[in-house]
């Protein structure tokens, strides 16, 4: 079942693998025209807040290199919490070697399983419904072959940890794929559609995450105001893209090379940070400066520097998909993907990790953004005060990250070189 959470009460959403989450179903986003409040503090243990660290560093690491591709040319975006949220489920039928490996590639050495475990059940039931304005709903499940013996710990864990949804299916089954690519679509709301083409060889499981997010901004951009103005590509000549516009008091700060500039979601919990790099500076050299020291560090400039700000955004929209195997070997965890693979805690019968698939979609408009993600895990046997008024002006490629500020949780992270892709 998917968790679709409304209420300030419930907060939920944050690392979820394959698990069909609890859903907190809204199908009315409140459109008050009323003050939407203040951000809600989502308290955190000490132990909880070194997870969710470890979680970004491992989101920076696994997104550094991407942008820094020669042929990733296009727009590029990812759920950190989506693929962090499938292998950490995934990460509690390791042993031995292989669950060490898992454990430094998610940046989570000496963090206890328990301790993962309790930090995601955290976030999955208090993020979702913290703010009426903003739907975040987390989604997963496990998919088991009918021939693979599976050990109900197991099972009782992710369960218990990421309310994950139990399905069986048969591989040799021609409409196992359809439904499986229609329980993502359905988490998503139809924004991740037809996302496996087929099973490989030998299929014994999967773990699947899905995360949907639809907010509207706390200041909305009037669409009287959008124009069509140029937008420059790099090494490319200007393209004609609706520019939105909007003059806010906003959280922005000036550092070597870049601009920062929050568009708070809501009543403030979730927002958007946009990372605008210098002109004549790439944005791939700003993404090879990113870090978690560095992401908590934008986080406490952006917090005491509030300017009035002249902004200008274009809309955008787009899909991506990608297979991770080759980065999260490059990231240590190889051996997962190899017939020494340890998953000893799912089954006595040999498993290995033989891809690990994400797909997303996101949508920004004058109202607010609407963003999806999915994470299949497929496993196989073996044999400040307010001063002048600033002019920002997003018109060549940014970064941006979406995340929920009092926890620090980046939920999705993106390049955007070209809004009309």
């Amino acid at each position: 079942m998917m968790i679709k959470i409304l209420g300030p009460a419930s907060l939920a959403c944050t690392i979820g693998i394959l698990l069909s989450v609890s859903s907190c179903e809204n199908n009315n986003l409140k459109d008050k025209q009323e003050s939407p409040g203040e951000p809600v503090t989502i308290a955190t243990e000490g132990y909880q807040k070194a997870v969710i660290d470890s979680v970004n560093s491992f989101a920076f690491d696994l997104f550094r290199p991407m942008l820094a591709d020669q042929k990733s040319t296009g727009n590029i975006m990812i759920s950190p919490f989506s693929v962090s949220s499938a292998l950490s489920m995934t990460l509690n039928g390791a042993a031995g070697e292989t669950f060490e490996a898992m454990l430094a590639a998610l940046r989570l050495d000496g963090k206890e399983i328990g301790q993962i475990n309790e930090t995601y059940l955290k976030l999955m039931s208090e993020m979702v419904g913290v703010d009426e304005r903003v739907i975040l709903e987390v989604a997963n499940s496990v998919w088991v072959e009918n021939h693979l013996q599976v050990k109900q710990p197991f099972m009782d864990d992710v369960r218990t940890w990421y309310k994950a949804e139990a399905r069986n299916f048969d591989a040799g089954d021609p409409g196992a794929v359809t439904e499986v690519n229609n329980w993502i679509a359905g988490k998503t709301h139809d924004k991740i559609k037809d996302m496996l083409d087929g099973f490989d060889d030998g299929v014994a499981m999967l773990l699947i995450n899905a995360v949907y997010f639809n907010g509207k901004w706390k200041y909305r951009f009037d669409k009287g105001d959008t124009k069509d103005e140029p937008f420059f590509p790099a090494a490319a000549t200007p393209e004609t893209v609706p520019m939105m516009h909007q003059g806010q008091d906003l959280k922005t700060a000036s550092i070597d090379g870049f601009t920062l500039v929050d568009l708070p979601y809501g009543q403030g919990n979730f927002s958007m940070l946009v990372a605008l790099p210098d002109e004549g500076m790439h944005v791939e050299e700003l993404a090879g400066k990113m870090n978690q020291a560095q992401w908590n560090g934008w986080l406490d400039q952006l917090e005491t520097n509030t300017h009035s700000v002249e902004l200008s955004m274009p809309r955008f929209k787009f899909g991506y998909k990608k297979l991770l195997n080759e980065d999260l070997i490059n990231l240590g965890m190889g051996v997962a993907f190899t017939g020494s693979a340890d998953f000893s805690k799912i089954s006595d019968q040999g498993l290995m990790i033989t891809s690990v698939l994400h797909q997303s979609f996101i949508e920004t408009s004058e109202e607010g953004t609407e963003a999806a993600a999915a994470t299949v895990v497929e496993m196989g046997t073996t044999s400040v005060n307010p001063e002048s008024t600033r002019k920002i002006d997003i018109n060549r490629p940014f970064l941006f990250f979406i995340h929920e500020n009092s926890t620090g949780t980046i939920l999705f992270m993106g390049k955007v070189t070209d809004p009309l892709q």
